[in-house]
């Protein structure tokens, strides 16, 4: 797995407010300790519209054929039993904007 790589996990056991089901999220741990842990850390994403700064980051069609958000407070490790597929790598100026948003939402 590599960081900004889009994969479906299954998140069928979380409880509201988590996201739950089986959804796509993009990888945004180390690609050299993701290679080495059992274990990645990803953003889950939504077609819910709307982009709020620094919750909620527009992906437009770039990981599907619906504009897509990556929703920044369902940040969450998860083990690599949770992959149910893999897809393509996050352009990087996309991997660049939630790079911001999650160090924006998790720092003072």
């Amino acid at each position: 797995m590599l960081r900004g790589q889009l994969c479906w996990v299954n998140l069928t056991d979380a409880k509201p407010p988590e996201l739950g089901k089986i959804r796509p999220a993009i990888v945004i741990s180390n690609s050299d300790q993701n290679q080495i842990l059992p274990s990645i850390v990803v953003v889950p994403l939504s077609t819910r519209p709307g982009e709020i700064w620094p919750i909620r980051v527009g992906l437009d069609t770039a990981v599907s054929p619906k504009d897509s958000f990556a929703i920044v407070p369902g940040i969450r490790q998860i083990s690599k039993t949770r992959l149910v597929k893999q897809g393509a790598l996050l352009p990087a100026h996309l991997l660049g904007r939630l790079s911001k948003a999650v160090n924006d939402y998790l720092t003072d």
